[in-house]
Parts: C-alpha cells; sequence; structure tokens
C-alpha cells in the first residue's frame, strides 16, 4: 500500500505521517505550524498534495540555517566575553555560567564530618609526615571513627586515589 506523501508548503520537504509535518512547522518554521493555520484540516489537505523536491534543495535550506546558527552563536560568544571580561575587571575572579554551575562540596574535599574521607584526612594533617594506608587505618579508629567494615585497610586504600586533596609521596605512602 502506498503512502501519502504530505509536503510543507513554506519549504515543500516531504513527509510520510502528518506528526512528522506538524513537528517539521513547529521546529523550523516557528510555533503554530499547521495547528494555527486549521488544525487537522490542513493537515489533511497537505496530505492530498504530492510532493516532488529533491534532496538538493532542503541540503541547501539546511546548510544556510546552519550558517545562520552559527553566525549567531559567534556574537554570542563575543557579548559572552565581553561580559566575563567587565565581571573580572570589577573583581569577579570565578564565572558561574547557567550550565556549570557545580553542587555540593569540590570532588576530594574531605568529606563531611565524621565520614571516612573526613577522618583520613584529619588524621594525616596531624601525622605531619606520610603515612601508609595500614597506618592511616590505625589512626581513623584512634580518632573514632566507628565503622562495620571487615577490612578498615582495604576501605581506606580504596578511598585515598578518589581524594585528589592527597598527595602521593612513594610507593604506599600519602600526606595531606
Amino acid at each position: 500500500m502506498a503512502r501519502k506523501k504530505l509536503k510543507c508548503p513554506k519549504c515543500s520537504r516531504v513527509f510520510a505521517l502528518p506528526a512528522h509535518l506538524g513537528r517539521h512547522m513547529n521546529a523550523i518554521h516557528g510555533a503554530g505550524g499547521a495547528k494555527s493555520s486549521g488544525g487537522s484540516a490542513t493537515i489533511r489537505r497537505l496530505a492530498s498534495q504530492s510532493a516532488s523536491t529533491g534532496a538538493g534543495r532542503v541540503l541547501g535550506e539546511m546548510q544556510t540555517y546552519l550558517h545562520e546558527l552559527a553566525l549567531q552563536r559567534s556574537l554570542i560568544d563575543e557579548q559572552m566575553e565581553g561580559i566575563e571580561n567587565a565581571m573580572r575587571a570589577l573583581g569577579q575572579v570565578s564565572i558561574i555560567l547557567p550550565g556549570q554551575r557545580k553542587r555540593g562540596r569540590p570532588k576530594g574535599s574531605g568529606g563531611q564530618e565524621g565520614s571516612l574521607k573526613f577522618m583520613i584526612v584529619k588524621v594525616l594533617k596531624a601525622a605531619g609526615g606520610p603515612l601508609s594506608p595500614k597506618e592511616i587505618s590505625d589512626g581513623v579508629l584512634k580518632a573514632g571513627y566507628k565503622t562495620a567494615a571487615k577490612n578498615l585497610t582495604k576501605a581506606v586504600s580504596n578511598a585515598l586515589p578518589e581524594m585528589p586533596v592527597l598527595k602521593k609521596k612513594g610507593r604506599g605512602l600519602y600526606s595531606v
């Protein structure tokens, strides 16, 4: 069974389903599309039209649109750079853009008070020099850390590489 061809009245692009045409009208030609000018009656009218357009025209229109978007992006980038420079001049050190906001503590900052990572940092600061995972786990227990772990040394060894606040001072030795 042959499918009906739906043709966009603005750019002559061809679609097989009315929903595809409606989405195209909204996305490419602005809000409203087929719905604002008559809804399903417009879709039925478009379904009755036959389509005979080449892919070259569609690709040309897409390239034109892509070029327009690239120009808009470059203008926006220039405006953002100007605002960032102005903020730096006024004393703003770090600039957080809407999509770049990070929530919570920085990764590896030592964890919440009472957590294993917090206790590791506390023990290493008190030690004053590099310690091995076994020495750290002993110090953590002496500092009052409560755990149900069967092998605390292994838990400490697993936590150490996840903490960028620590420095490795040789094979199996860590310090703050």
